[in-house]
């Protein structure tokens, strides 16, 4: 054989050895099973891309030096916040007993103890979060501190951009952290400009660039959304810097988004102000020393107890994932949860199916019409399990439901930038409130019947019936969900 004809087949060559080492490593890091099947069949069934695919989101990683830099200030931070304010804002004794290994379980995975004597205010309309904060930004004597995934160039985001601004202008140390890709569009703003010119310091978060590929997985996103204000007041829920107009650049038909969101009062602000310092250190290089002037004193103006569990790549990758599984074991009575984007691992499927195999009154509230239609095909292929099992599903039909919520037994309710997804529960940074109060569960739950009546339910006859070509598209994407 001559030689072209040898050089013709090296590339082939390359590729089958390239694949069985990735098919090697994937096999070496025992990571979950349902993870490691997709890969190893994408690896045998789709030569040359399948291992790029593999290189550049096969792994959760930061890169290793940023990884450990990141490892480095959440030890950093938490020895010299405790003495701040975890003594003063500890519940010793927990609020509800029944619930007091859920809490312990939490501690263990997020290093925040529970946090008692917060006021809340649970707010489900976009303008009313904006004009909230806006009036805190512009009564702020000290500091705003900002961190969302997504931020509107336009409308409620330009206001919101504006107060900053003002604040800025009147001496208010003002720091933003927006994810690089999620406001991809405000970065490149006008609106950004003129923060910066103000003296506000905007910071992309986790910024793609092309050599970072090679290092670092770059589909990583800083998904938190939250807002501290002079250290005593703050925002965290679903909700990003955006308006009732806004709609997702891959289907703009869909919405408006409906989201949830949480003003807090009280000692738990200190323990949002600390997810908000370390991912600013992370990305900005700058550490905060005065540490007194953003962690003051604090007040007590309620009676709600929080634990703020937040996670994402670092030392605890899945806290909100244990955090939710422990949640739906403990459940005695009811169980109620929204989300828009709903592609459960083994673990959540089988909680959310024991959990009504053993009595309890699941319901799981969704989008009629998703965003990402190849998410939501995943997501329906294990609707046959649930309905199977007695679980509830609906489609909520009157616009895109974002808000991801969850009742247990109206004695806890969770309000969190998570999705029950793959991405949130591992890759992501997310932030979540678990919210040990009756009277704030009753009323959360009060919100999630309204989406309930504005949804379709879902039987189980109807979906059986349902096309065969649909079942097929759907148990098609579940191949994929591990990877999504």
């Amino acid at each position: 054989m001559e030689w072209n004809s040898w050089l013709g087949l090296l590339p082939f060559g390359i590729d089958i050895v390239v694949r069985i080492a990735t098919g090697i490593r994937v096999i070496y890091r025992r990571d979950k099973v349902t993870s490691s099947l997709s890969w190893l069949i994408l690896l045998v069934f789709v030569p040359f891309f399948s291992w790029i695919i593999y290189f550049l989101i096969g792994e959760p990683r930061l890169g290793r030096r940023r990884l450990a830099s990141f490892e480095h200030l959440c030890r950093e931070q938490r020895a010299t916040t405790l003495d701040l304010w975890l003594s003063r804002a500890r519940v010793e004794k927990h609020p509800d007993p029944n619930l007091g290994h859920v809490a312990r379980l939490c501690e263990a995975v997020s290093d925040y103890p529970v946090i008692g004597g917060n006021s809340l205010l649970l707010m489900d309309s976009a303008p009313n979060v904006l004009d909230s904060l806006i009036a805190d930004i512009d009564a702020a004597a000290h500091h705003c501190h900002l961190l969302y995934y997504i931020w509107m160039p336009a409308g409620g985001g330009l206001r919101v951009a504006k107060a900053l601004t003002r604040a800025a202008s009147r001496g208010v140390t003002c720091r933003v952290l927006v994810d690089a890709v999620g406001s991809r569009a405000f970065l490149a703003s006008q609106a950004a400009a003129e923060m910066r010119r103000a003296g506000v310091r905007l910071v992309p978060a986790l910024p793609v660039r092309a050599y970072r590929a090679l290092l670092e997985r770059v589909d990583l996103r800083n998904h938190r959304k939250l807002a501290v204000i002079d250290g005593r007041t703050a925002y965290c829920g679903s909700q990003n810097i955006t308006d009732e107009t806004y709609r997702s650049r891959r289907r703009r038909k869909t919405g408006p988004w409906i989201d949830a969101t949480v003003r807090i009062e009280g000692p738990a602000v200190a323990a949002i102000q600390s997810v908000f310092l370390r991912d600013w250190a992370f990305d900005s290089g700058e550490t905060v020393t005065d540490l007194d002037a953003y962690f003051p004193n604090p007040h007590t103006p309620g009676e709600s107890a929080i634990h703020v569990v937040p996670s994402g790549p670092g030392p605890q990758p899945d806290a909100i994932h244990q955090a939710v599984i422990s949640l739906l074991y403990a459940a005695r009575e009811e169980i109620i949860m929204t989300t828009p984007y709903f592609v459960p691992d083994e673990a959540l499927l089988g909680a959310l199916v024991s959990a009504s195999l053993r009595g309890v009154d699941v319901t799981l509230v969704l989008p009629d019409v998703l965003d990402a239609p190849i998410v939501a095909a995943a997501g329906r292929s294990f609707y046959d399990d649930l309905l199977t099992a007695g679980v509830k599903i609906l489609h909520h039909t009157d616009g895109l439901l974002h808000a991801k919520t969850a009742t247990i037994d109206r004695r806890l309710g969770v309000i969190t930038s998570a999705n029950l997804d793959i991405r949130s529960f591992w890759l992501n940074f997310e932030l979540s409130l678990f919210i040990y109060d009756s009277d704030f569960a009753s009323t959360l739950r009060f919100l999630q019947m309204k989406y309930i009546t504005e949804s379709e339910p879902i039987t189980l006859t109807s979906w059986v019936a349902r096309p065969a070509w649909r079942r097929f598209t759907d148990n098609a994407a579940q191949l994929l969900a591990p990877l999504l």
